[in-house]
């Protein structure tokens, strides 16, 4: 049986359905071209003074969709450019609101992560050094070495920018779901980390 892109007519419910039951990498492929337009659209309306950040949202087009198709849910009655263009704007904002997007040191990684995901901490620098350090020492003795790796080469291994989630992947030879996945595992030991640190009790 020859296999190859979806047909056109086939709709992107469709083409959602076998991304999740399945990861059919043709579909995907199939809704990449029919709404890549949408992205670079939204791209050009939001981020048309910011070069940098225009050909960041390229990188990442891709994974946006990809993303958006994996939450999408048709019971909501909406379509599914509607559900990807408001997830476009949304990380076009983040974009023109992101102080940096370099990532040079591990530690820059560990101030990254603790501004991204701790307000308290964030908007009090008492205690950065302790929990920087408590965090180095989580990523030094975390014991799952594809986690490791994800982190590793998301945000340390390019001295110019973050890697997204479909270069990860494409470098561990995993789905950028995997690849999301790990990053996120780390990322929530981290919260709680932080939490913890928060509240006066080391763990």
């Amino acid at each position: 049986m020859k296999t190859g892109k979806p047909k056109k007519t086939v709709d992107d419910n469709y083409l959602i359905e076998q991304i999740k039951s399945k990861s059919c990498n043709d579909s995907l492929l199939e809704l990449i071209s029919r709404h890549s337009g949408i992205c670079f659209s939204i791209g050009k309306k939001f981020l048309a003074s910011h070069p940098v950040h225009l050909n960041e949202l390229s990188d990442n087009k891709d994974w946006i969709i990809y993303s958006s198709a994996i939450s999408f849910n048709q019971d909501m009655g909406s379509k599914f450019s509607t559900w990807l263009a408001n997830n476009v704007k949304y990380f076009c904002l983040n974009l023109k609101n992101k102080v940096s997007k370099y990532v040079n040191s591990e530690q820059d990684l560990l101030e990254f992560l603790i501004n991204k995901n701790n307000t308290e901490v964030k908007e009090s620098n008492s205690n950065k050094s302790e929990i920087i350090n408590a965090i180095t020492d989580l990523l030094d003795k975390f014991k799952d070495e594809n986690v490791k790796n994800a982190i590793y080469y998301r945000y340390l291994s390019n001295k110019n920018r973050i890697l997204n989630y479909a270069e990860v992947a494409s470098i561990l030879n995993v789905t950028p779901q995997t690849a999301l996945n790990w990053h996120n595992k780390f990322i929530n030991l981290a919260k709680k980390k932080l939490t913890s640190l928060n509240n006066s009790t080391i763990i």
